[in-house]
């Protein structure tokens, strides 16, 4: 009988994260994160055992759309220092990234649909909705999903 490790490991998301490196890994387990909260840790253990925190810099925040279409997110360097970066241009871009990820790893058709429903979910706001949004007010999330 297979252990939750195992399972964890064979499932779509630890086959992604073992794949996955350099912009691609960290998008992937910021998506992974923000869908699996508390979960994410166990999975992290059992796909690279020894796992104790991410390498930095690190994204530490979930994906935007900004008012030019661009997905940016805040990444956590040395130090505590923190900086919104352009991720994607577009989500044509995104889209691409993650279908690649998937056709390496050869994802089924159920997979993929679990795993763009979680990038979806990544995305918490899209200010090309209201380019005048004010970030900081509580009540102007833009929620895409």
């Amino acid at each position: 009988m297979p252990s939750v490790a195992d399972e964890y490991r064979a499932s779509w998301r630890g086959r992604l994260l073992k794949l996955a490196d350099g912009k691609t890994g960290a998008v992937l387990l910021s998506v992974i994160t923000h869908d699996l909260e508390e979960a994410s840790i166990p999975l992290l253990k059992a796909v690279f055992p020894g796992f104790i925190e991410p390498a930095l810099p690190c994204l530490c925040t979930a994906g935007r759309i900004g008012w030019t279409g661009a997905i940016f997110a805040t990444i956590l360097f040395e130090g505590g220092y923190r900086e919104r970066r352009i991720l994607y241009f577009n989500e044509t871009e995104l889209r691409d990234d993650m279908r690649r990820l998937a056709d390496q790893a050869k994802l089924t058709d159920l997979e993929r649909i679990e795993m763009f429903a979680a990038v979806r979910r990544w995305i918490v706001s899209d200010r090309r909705i209201d380019p005048n949004m004010d970030p900081n007010d509580p009540d102007a999330k833009r929620l895409v999903h």
